[in-house]
């Protein structure tokens, strides 16, 4: 016999009538009223600003910075039509990258880009991106290492980095042995295993033979050589890896310009030139006073001519102690420096004079002052006392003051030098300033001395510094040379990827971002209508069908 199933139908037949379709109809509309759609409007347009780190270390991974924007961009474009983009670097002192709608030339405008800055705090260009996209507008910051705290202004933030083996020159040093220049040059492994590297001495005589270098993970090694003899230039060039900028080290032969110091001491005096000239780097003893930079005197107080050191002589044999506090005003010559235990004898007292700046108080009493002529210039550092009847000899604050001031006079002194710099390192020149002054000639040269390329500057122009990429240059100013200088990347926070990793962090969305670029359905009332227009048609049906039949 065939079973028949006592349970009925699992689903019932859809019964079509007009009041079940009246009432899915007032549900479809019900649901288009609570997603509240938006439509995109045809003119609007959402701002953009990307700024990039500027460090050199995001050199290694340039070439992720494009499709990381080609994916981000979309996201930040959100609900708008059209597109408006800033590229800005994380160094507020470069000009923009780019600015347009063109996403092409923009990919085009990254390919020209180059980092070369250090370590630098983005919230100041953050600030500004935040500026020219105003409050509805996006920013993003590219960087290569993750970032721990929210970024400021809204930011949103990619890394892009990973952990890169890198070997490289970290510093270089000199020093003269048996008539010969020897340079020292400091190599770091960053990376968590041994590295291997050749390398070789190259200048204009040629390339000596390379050599093999063994490294531990994260050991430093120091490779020495002489420099070649009849050379000005060479560089010592590391094997190549991911990371180029510290792979080669520049040098010249360094030569700063001297200090022309001659005394007119008298010959139980003359020891304190004599200290100062075998303690102090960079002093030369002048033939006459023609040539002189500063003169040791104890009976000069007027620097017309030249900068003086003025140690006078008191011929009293004993004399008491000055009493009272030691008050030292804040001045850069003296910063740092402690002379609570200087005892001074009540000595010969030069008058002080309203334009001094004084450097050392006891009491009443201006111990050092510093004194400058009105028309030359020149500055005279005047120990108000006699140094030789005080324990001042034995103090070292004596001695860096002295030292610093013999040092700001080289610094100010126009004349050529020959130095290492590292790469985007501040230049202070001492150069003609006016109007009529020389304008300043950049001369970038080749390792044979050939003029690969040159630069105007005027000579009121502002702050100098080094190349960012490491090589050879020459600043002049008319017919004098200021400056030789081989500069070499030196900056170990920028060669050390082991912090670098791939992370992002989305920043919030702006409710008024939306409402500038879609509109709200015009149409909502009709949908209204129609939805009570259907309930009313439904409980109609519904009625008329229930009501009984006379």
């Amino acid at each position: 016999m065939q079973r028949e199933s006592t349970s009925g139908r699992r689903f019932d037949r859809l019964v079509n009538s007009v009041p079940l379709w009246l009432q899915i109809l007032s549900v479809l509309l019900a649901t288009w009223l609570l997603v509240q759609p938006r439509y995109v409007k045809a003119k609007s347009t959402q701002r953009i600003a990307i700024v990039l780190d500027s460090s050199a270390s995001m050199r290694v991974f340039k070439e992720k910075i494009a499709p990381a924007l080609e994916k981000e961009i979309p996201r930040l474009q959100g609900n708008a039509a059209n597109v408006e983009i800033w590229i800005l670097e994380s160094d507020p002192g470069k000009a923009k990258i780019y600015q347009g709608t063109a996403p092409e030339k923009m990919i085009e405008a990254l390919g020209k880009w180059t980092p070369s800055s250090g370590a630098i705090e983005p919230s100041n260009s953050l600030r500004i991106a935040r500026s020219l996209v105003s409050a509805e507008g996006a920013v993003c910051y590219i960087t290569d290492t993750p970032i721990d705290d929210t970024l400021p202004y809204n930011a949103s933030y990619i890394s892009i980095g990973r952990n890169t083996e890198n070997v490289g020159i970290t510093g270089v040093s000199f020093e003269q042995r048996d008539g010969n220049l020897i340079w020292k040059a400091v190599v770091r492994n960053y990376s968590e295993t041994a590295q291997q590297r050749n390398w070789y001495l190259n200048s204009a005589k040629g390339k000596s033979s390379s050599r093999k270098l063994q490294l531990n993970a994260g050991r430093l090694t120091t490779l020495q050589g002489a420099f070649p003899a009849d050379t000005q230039r060479c560089q010592l060039v590391l094997e190549e890896d991911s990371f180029t900028l510290d792979d080669s080290l520049p040098m010249v032969r360094p030569k700063p310009k001297p200090l022309m110091v001659f005394s007119t001491l008298a010959k139980k005096s003359v020891h304190l030139s004599d200290r100062m000239l075998k303690s102090f780097p960079n002093l030369q003893e002048a033939a006459n006073r023609v040539t002189t930079d500063l003169v040791i005197t104890s009976t000069e107080t007027t620097p017309s001519r030249s900068h003086l050191v003025v140690f006078p002589t008191d011929q009293a044999p004993t004399r008491p102690y000055l009493t009272g506090n030691i008050v030292t005003p804040k001045h850069k010559l003296t910063e740092g420096l402690n002379w609570q235990t200087l005892l001074v004898r009540q000595s010969i007292s030069i008058p002080q004079e309203k334009a001094d700046d004084v450097l050392l108080w006891q009491g009443n009493r201006a111990l050092i002052f510093l004194r400058r002529h009105p028309a030359s210039g020149n500055k005279a550092l005047v120990f108000n006392f006699d140094i030789q009847k005080s324990n001042a000899l034995k103090q070292p604050a004596a001695a860096v003051l002295l030292l610093r001031f013999c040092e700001q006079l080289r610094n100010e002194k126009m004349a050529p030098e020959t130095r290492i710099t590292e790469t985007g390192e501040p230049l202070e020149l001492s150069r003609l300033h006016g109007e009529k002054a020389p304008t300043l000639t950049i001369n970038t040269l080749g390792l044979d001395g050939e003029l690969l390329k040159t630069e105007q500057r005027p000579a009121n122009s502002g702050a100098l510094s080094a190349p960012d990429t490491p090589g050879f240059f020459t600043i002049a100013q008319g017919d004098e040379t200021l400056i030789t200088s081989a500069t070499y990347f030196a900056d170990t926070r920028e060669a050390d990827f082991s912090n670098c990793s791939i992370d992002d962090l989305p920043a919030s969305t702006m409710a008024t971002a939306v409402d500038r670029h879609t509109r709200d359905d015009h149409l909502w009332r009709v949908w209204v209508c129609l939805i009570l227009t259907a309930m009313l048609g439904a409980w109609f049906f519904t009625k008329s069908k229930n009501s009984p039949s006379i």
